[in-house]
């Protein structure tokens, strides 16, 4: 599969849209479509951006770029040399089509005596002034020297400004280049804050606690493989999420996202449980339900204590110090044991 065919599909799989892409990468829309449908043209004569556009899509959506540059780079000198081969050609067919301009020859006049008179008097003349003449051309050959020197001034000065504009493009490439790898360290930045924290609190009551959530995504997704037709109801603190379809019955799966702006409580329920097959996918964590309390005929559910990340660490501070207060209790009551005996 050509590199811009693999672009498109993982940007269809992760269902991001052109202008998302657009905002992540500071790429123009048309820019990104443009790779996509592996159309260069856009990038008129310039294809040297097209390799660092490239590579920032990839980073961008989470390609490796290593395994596909040299195919970027192939393509990118094949179109090149196609669309010069193309002008060349184009610039052939233009020059063969001009009409052939062929001079023709005409017949002299016989001139009469009077003419030929006037003739040999006007070359009599010529001939008189011929040091005129050199001293002219003795003065257009001193003018074309200078005008000639003029000209490779000129383009001296051309190639300097030449070789200026190429140094700045040189550093401009490498000011985006490394704009681009501080974009891709900053997304993965980013992704790393926007991991869940997913713990078990109670494994036979099915109680877990999700945690980083607030403070990063403020969303988190539920999904559900079910074997069985049933009825699937979320309800966050005891308010059904979604009242449209709390009587719905879905077949194969279920799928929804639950947000989430404070500490709450949400439990999943899933009234047609079968066991077995049912399986919870909650936050990337895949969980299966515990039927230790469960009893059949009845709904099967799922909690989830939702906590910010600053009630977490005053919940760890705190056991932390009652197990070092019990420690020291235990150890005063051993001290105070051998005392007395």
């Amino acid at each position: 599969m050509a590199y811009y065919h693999i672009l498109r599909q993982r940007r269809q799989d992760l269902n991001l849209t052109i202008e998302y892409v657009s905002s992540q990468t500071r790429l123009a829309p048309q820019y990104i479509q443009a790779i996509e449908s592996h159309n260069l043209d856009v990038f008129s004569d310039d294809f040297s951006f097209v390799r660092y556009f490239v590579h920032a899509y990839c980073d961008a959506i989470g390609v490796n770029w290593n395994a596909i540059k040299d195919e970027v780079d192939k393509d990118i000198n094949a179109y090149a040399k196609q669309r010069e081969m193309d002008l060349s050609m184009a610039q052939k067919r233009l020059v063969q089509q001009m009409p052939n301009v062929s001079s023709t020859q005409r017949k002299k006049p016989a001139r009469s005596r009077f003419q030929k008179s006037v003739s040999s008097f006007s070359r009599n003349m010529q001939w008189k002034r011929k040091w005129d003449i050199k001293k002219l051309l003795l003065i257009a050959v001193v003018i074309v020297c200078l005008f000639a020197a003029f000209n490779f001034w000129l383009d001296s000065q051309a190639a300097n400004e030449a070789a200026k504009l190429e140094a700045n493009r040189q550093e401009e490439l490498r000011q985006k280049e490394e704009e681009t790898d501080r974009l891709a360290q900053q997304r993965q930045d980013t992704r790393e804050k926007q991991e869940y924290n997913f713990e078990v609190l109670s494994v036979e009551e099915n109680v877990y606690r999700l945690s980083n959530v607030i403070e990063t995504t403020e969303e988190f997704s539920v999904k559900i493989e079910l074997p069985e037709p049933s009825k699937v109801i979320i309800y966050k603190d005891d308010l059904v999420l979604d009242e449209k379809n709390q009587n719905k019955e879905y077949e194969d799966s279920f799928e929804q996202q639950v947000e989430v702006d404070q500490p709450c409580t949400i439990a999943i329920e899933v009234t047609n449980y079968v066991g077995g097959n049912t399986t919870f996918t909650i936050a990337n964590n895949t969980i299966t339900f515990n039927a230790t309390y469960w009893a059949p005929g009845t709904p099967a559910t799922i909690y989830i204590e939702v906590v910010d990340n600053e009630s977490l660490e005053e919940e760890q501070s705190e056991t932390e110090e009652q197990s070092s207060t019990t420690q020291d209790q235990s150890y005063m009551e051993e001290v105070d044991y051998e005392f007395t005996e």
